[in-house]
């Protein structure tokens, strides 16, 4: 017998039917439920018309894990002391990418550069925060929660999501994460946001031992997961439940054939990049993605290392931005990358550089103000070698929060800072 999604749950076929196409698991849970299956309304899982997003504004974060060496991301090439205690790792001042002033890029980060020449790059300058912590763990746990002074369970960007007022049924998938497990900035009590290494291992595996019937299974677990419960847990194991089989679903619709227009490197950085902007041009509701290229702590021989890295992240970023242009949606998306701390000033005995502090961000998109906001940091004037904050990063959140994703700071982020520029003023929210 087999049963579609359509004829399960609008016709109120028993559940006496199930025990000839579903696991006995969810045969002997469905009895104990009910004695029929609710009609429901059409939805786009059917084939019908996707729901309209309004095409709101979509923050994408990339997670530079390791702690990235800022004073070799952007060079402060007129400044002497930068070669003095750099003897083998400052870049020589002829092969530098100038931005503004006597700062530059590094050799790697040519598109970006040209990115920049056309307004589409902002670099914000010495981004920390007081009492700055140097742990791997901790240092990253603060930038992902918002929140240096107290062991924080939720993050920024899930609060965020919590607080959303996106209509269910215009909001398919809210968020993703492209990755093995979900970061702590993506934690809340509230919402749920798909983690995933690749599409093809994210979907629903039935159990053929029982039937060979797919949708019917999984249109068991879908009604069984609607009955009402008694506890806050199981509410939201069955929110989970669903939204995981929803998303699944939407994302294998989403994904296809290679854009030939856009060719990205064949790497796990740049394919999730790939994904990301297939997942923006479908336009289903999800206004936060997040992803990470890690191998940044260079404590020996970094020159080589860090150039790779730099290469992968300008060739990945540069080429999602073209992806967007193509698919119109580069003036709603704003690409944001941070890391856990920067590098210390000085290289150590092994041609690397240990865990600093402060350290750039690049902001990209096509409704950015392109520039350098900030001043070159001062290497003479340092504390514990390492230079000194100029903008607090909870200040680069509150201004993407409320320039951005048109969201009140104060409901995500504790405190208040001085708002920040960089933005076009007339976006979609």
């Amino acid at each position: 017998m087999a049963l579609t999604r359509r004829e399960f749950l609008k016709n109120g076929i028993q559940l006496a039917a199930l025990g000839v196409v579903a696991p006995a698991f969810l045969v002997k849970a469905a009895y104990a439920i009910s004695d029929a299956v609710p009609a429901i309304p059409d939805d786009p899982g059917d084939g019908g018309t996707p729901p309209d997003s309004r095409a709101r504004n979509v923050l994408v974060v990339v997670q530079l894990s390791g702690g990235n060496d800022g004073l070799g991301t952007v060079i402060p090439y007129g400044d002497p002391e930068y070669y003095r205690v750099r003897p083998h790792l400052g870049v020589p001042k002829d092969q530098v990418l100038p931005l503004a002033g006597s700062m530059g890029l590094h050799p790697a980060l040519k598109n970006l550069r040209d990115l920049y020449g056309k307004g589409h790059v902002a670099v914000l300058e010495s981004v920390g925060y007081p009492n700055p912590n140097r742990s791997h763990f901790r240092a990253m746990e603060i930038w992902q929660t918002a929140r240096p002074d107290v062991n924080e369970p939720t993050g920024w960007l899930g609060r965020l999501l919590a607080g959303d007022d996106c209509e269910d049924a215009m909001c398919r998938l809210r968020g993703l994460n492209v990755g093995p497990s979900l970061p702590r900035t993506l934690y809340t009590e509230t919402t749920v946001v798909p983690s995933l290494t690749n599409v093809q291992s994210y979907q629903f595996r039935t159990d053929g031992r029982f039937s060979r019937d797919r949708q019917a299974q999984i249109d068991a677990i879908h009604h069984l997961c609607t009955q009402p419960q008694s506890g806050g847990v199981a509410d939201f194991v069955q929110l989970a439940a669903l939204q995981a089989l929803d998303s699944a679903d939407l994302l294998q619709q989403i994904v296809g054939p290679t854009d030939q227009q856009v060719v990205y490197q064949n790497n796990p950085f740049a394919e999730g990049l790939r994904l990301i902007a297939k997942v923006i041009a479908a336009d289903v509701g999800a206004r936060v993605f997040y992803i990470s290229l890690g191998g940044f702590d260079t404590h020996a021989a970094q020159a080589r290392k860090h150039n790779e890295l730099l290469a992968d992240l300008d060739e990945g970023v540069t080429t999602f931005y073209q992806a967007l242009e193509s698919s119109g949606h580069a003036d709603r998306v704003l690409l944001m990358t941070f890391s856990e701390f920067g590098r210390r000033v000085a290289e150590n005995a092994s041609e690397g550089t240990d865990h600093g502090t402060a350290l750039p961000m690049f902001l990209v998109g096509g409704a950015v103000k392109g520039g350098f906001y900030g001043s070159p940091p001062n290497l003479t004037q340092l504390v514990d070698g390492d230079i000194t904050h100029q903008l607090d990063f909870r200040g680069v959140y509150s201004s993407i929060l409320r320039n951005w994703m048109n969201v009140d700071p104060a409901k995500v982020i504790e405190g208040s800072f001085p708002l920040l520029d960089f933005v076009q003023t007339a976006v979609r929210r």
